[in-house]
């Protein structure tokens, strides 16, 4: 028996196993654990969503940056053999620095041939949110498990995009970030050779995920609610610097881009505290990164998706006309509309004389 690999982890006094942190006691490939950092400007000059997520029991570690500039979409993808790397979260150009835990992380995409980087360093400016972890069985057989956690913040550093670099700052510049582990089908390869479920059950209905920040707090949350508007779930909270404050009630009024439910315009809503304080706000629209563009979604050029081995060390990406809020245009003029509703939205928020920004997730599945 090979002695366990150890990694920097394990000078820590933090062993929940006989294992080192080089595993996991999942044994299903479709285990990942990695951070999504989403973020944008005031002015809806740049949106950026960005990721890295170790497989580690397919031995890989991927991640991909997607920017939004003047309507276009600029993607990168990449991966490479997790060990015996394991204690770096980098692939190729592309890394993120854990700072100081739960309260800074710095993002780094240094030049490529793909025209695109980065370096900016994420503040949290208010407690997480911890969801709660989710784990579902159908008709006793496991299907998957979540959990995770969302922060927000404010940005300093520089974008790189179309050969212009643009500067952030903390008082125009936002960000969004959630950390999530588990097994997750969809991430890790298609899942071959067991039985498809039995009885294929794809809600309908309008969900959101909503983390948002403004000067003096953030927010999350998120509701499913059915095609007759009635609210199947919903869970959130006010993030303030040293505490959050549950929300008990989530109303909203939206307004989608012509041509159907699938990219947010405008719109409000309203949160009302534990204890019965409410908060309002307006949002309007800055633009969408499509995910595919990351390698969602049966993504990458080989349509296999994300945590995938394709070899020791691999990097691709494009750049796509973003602008039409249904599909998309790539760089030989061939029009494409995804077979799923999938994009992150950004949107400018105004509550009273304060404005702020937020990470809208707004999907409707028909």
């Amino acid at each position: 028996m090979d002695a366990p690999m150890l990694t920097k982890f394990d000078e820590q006094l933090l062993h929940q196993t006989t294992d080192s942190f080089a595993a996991v006691m999942a044994t299903d490939k479709h285990w990942n654990d990695g951070h999504y950092i989403c973020l944008c400007d005031m002015d809806g000059r740049i949106a950026l969503i960005g990721l890295l997520r170790l497989y580690t029991n397919n031995d890989v570690i991927d991640g991909f940056v997607c920017v939004r500039h003047e309507g276009k979409q600029y993607n990168i993808r990449l991966s490479r053999r997790l060990r015996p790397d394991i204690d770096s979260f980098a692939v190729g150009p592309l890394r993120i620095d854990i700072v100081e835990p739960m309260e800074t992380v710095r993002l780094v995409l240094e030049e490529n041939e793909h025209g695109i980087a980065c370096d900016l360093t994420c503040r949290t400016t208010a407690v997480p949110y911890e969801d709660l972890p989710v784990q579902r069985r159908e008709n006793g057989r496991f299907v998957s498990s979540r959990a995770v956690y969302e922060v927000v913040g404010t940005v300093e550093g520089t974008v790189t995009v179309a050969g212009e670099t643009f500067t952030a700052t903390p008082d125009r510049w936002h960000f969004f970030r959630n950390h999530s582990w588990g097994s997750m089908p969809g991430r890790g390869g298609p899942r071959e050779h067991g039985a498809p479920a039995a009885n294929p059950r794809r809600p309908r209905g309008l969900r959101q995920w909503v983390l948002f920040r403004m000067p003096d707090h953030g927010g999350f949350y998120q509701t499913f609610d059915g095609p007759d508007g009635a609210r199947r779930s919903q869970e959130g909270a006010i993030l303030l610097p040293g505490s959050h404050v549950p929300v008990t009630a989530i109303e909203h009024d939206l307004e989608f881009h012509e041509g159907g439910p699938k990219r947010l315009k405008a719109g409000r809503f309203r949160l009302t505290e534990e204890g019965g304080g409410q908060r309002e706000y307006e949002l309007e629209d800055l633009g969408w990164i499509y995910c595919q563009g990351g390698g969602y979604f049966g993504g990458f050029n080989d349509g296999l998706g994300q945590g995938v081995w394709r070899g020791e060390y691999h990097v691709e990406g494009e750049v796509w006309d973003a602008s039409h809020p249904q599909k998309i245009v790539e760089a030989d003029g061939t029009e494409r509309e995804f077979d799923h509703a999938w994009a992150e939205s950004f949107v400018r928020l105004r509550s009273g004389d304060a404005t702020g920004l937020a990470h809208f997730e707004a999907v409707v599945f028909e």
